[in-house]
């Protein structure tokens, strides 16, 4: 396995031992805690088809089974498998015992964090000020048209609502007095 030196010590590279293998051969773990929405999934296939398989399915060999057991992408496999149908599948191939898999699963969920919100919305920001629309934007990330529109509240409504239609129709609640007010 090739390695670099780093300033903490060696660091093993299994990204350059990948291998294609039936996809069949490959099963899920049975301890995974991670999940995905249908839409994200739909993403991430989306991505596929975009982008290419970027990143290899993380394993381990079973002799006994005779399987390599996902240590990481599950979802990545998940779309390979049910949705475009593939036969084979690119894996790398790890020599870990189940505690350190387990740890290694969690790991790699969790290193690659979530989005926050402000970031999402200067994200969504840059996209409008390069003149892509609010449906590319929803489709391109993944995300209900509502999600968009809440994200560019976050940035400034006036300057990102500009060139949306919109109605002078209005209703407002007072919770108070229960009562009702409406425009035009």
């Amino acid at each position: 396995m090739k390695t670099i030196e780093s300033e903490k010590g060696k660091i093993k590279l299994p990204c350059f031992d990948t291998i294609l293998v039936d996809i069949d051969k490959v099963q899920a773990n049975d301890y995974n805690p991670n999940n995905v929405s249908k839409n994200n999934m739909l993403l991430l296939e989306q991505s596929i088809l975009n982008n290419g398989f970027c990143f290899p399915v993380v394993t381990i060999y079973d002799k006994q089974k005779n399987k390599y057991i996902i240590v990481d992408g599950f979802h990545r496999y998940t779309i390979f498998k049910e949705y475009l149908k593939a036969k084979e599948i690119p894996i790398i191939i790890l020599n870990q015992d189940i505690s350190n898999r387990m740890m290694a699963t969690v790991q790699f969920n969790r290193a690659r964090g979530v989005h926050q919100v402000e970031l999402m919305s200067d994200l969504v920001k840059a996209l409008i000020d390069q003149g892509v629309t609010d449906e590319k934007i929803s489709k391109g990330l993944g995300m209900e048209m509502e999600e968009v529109y809440r994200l560019k509240q976050v940035t400034g409504v006036a300057e990102l609502f500009k060139n949306q239609l919109y109605s002078p129709a209005w209703e407002m609640r007072d919770m108070d007095k229960n009562v009702y007010y409406e425009g035009d």
